[in-house]
């Protein structure tokens, strides 16, 4: 193998590892973006679980506020929360392989990795 295509196979696991780092960066800003849904929900649902009976449960501005918006809608919906914990973890797996083919190329080292 020429020094060329070496420089050539460095430079396309390069650009290779660079696009599944922004996929995982995309999946972890998706994640966390969710995560953050979910804890409004819980909040919601904790603060009206500790209210006591009270004359402001018939103020309709009272109850406006403790609904949910539309937004949270989406949130509760199991299989695309699975369906995202899943894509994080082969972005994952995906970038720790990338890392290992690099470091294997980096040393020479010629033993495989799963």
């Amino acid at each position: 193998m020429t020094d060329q295509e070496k420089r050539q196979q460095r430079v396309s696991l390069g650009i290779e590892i660079e696009d599944a780092h922004g996929e995982f960066v995309h999946l972890r800003e998706k994640a966390l973006s969710l995560a953050d849904r979910f804890d409004e929900i819980a909040k919601k649902v904790r603060d009206n679980a500790g209210y006591r009976p009270s004359k402001s449960d018939f103020d309709p501005e009272f109850e406006l506020g403790n609904k949910l918006g539309l937004r949270h809608q989406t949130v509760l919906d199991y299989d695309a929360t699975n369906r995202l914990i899943e894509e994080l973890r082969e972005a994952r797996k995906k970038l720790y392989n990338l890392g290992e083919r690099r470091a294997q190329l980096s040393s020479g080292d010629f033993s495989a990795t799963v």
